[in-house]
């Protein structure tokens, strides 16, 4: 795994990206990039407190705005084991330019899974 020699400051650029990338990129064009970026036995806990399934989040991740952007701040990186890392973080929707002052704050658990960082936990609490 690549996060044993890694600083802290290393392992949150690199997990701001896989964050970045899922919130940013276009998936609709090539939808089988998600499975890059998602373990088999992903779920999320939705800000109005309700699971959602995998299919539930691939199916919003290629429905989402293209061009609907996300400013990540507060980045806290946790390794629970060798092959798993807990990332916490503040998220804050940016309209017209403009960062929308409520966002929600955000934890992933991400899992090493077939030679790739894989997303398997994710939950979203307003703020």
């Amino acid at each position: 795994m690549d996060s044993v020699n890694k600083s802290a400051a290393q392992l949150i650029e690199q997990f701001k990206q896989r964050e970045e990338t899922l919130l940013h990129s276009d998936f609709s064009k090539y939808p089988e990039q998600l499975d890059n970026f998602l373990h088999s036995e992903l779920f999320e806990i939705s800000p109005i407190g309700s699971y959602t399934s995998r299919n539930e989040i691939v199916t919003w991740l290629l429905a989402k705005s293209p061009t609907q952007r996300w400013q990540l701040s507060e980045f806290k990186v946790v390794e629970l084991a060798a092959d798993t890392i807990l990332v916490c973080y503040q998220a804050n929707s940016i309209n017209a330019g403009i960062v929308k002052a409520a966002g929600s704050l955000r934890s992933s658990i991400w899992r090493y899974h077939n030679q790739q960082w894989r997303l398997q936990f994710h939950q979203a609490t307003k703020n």
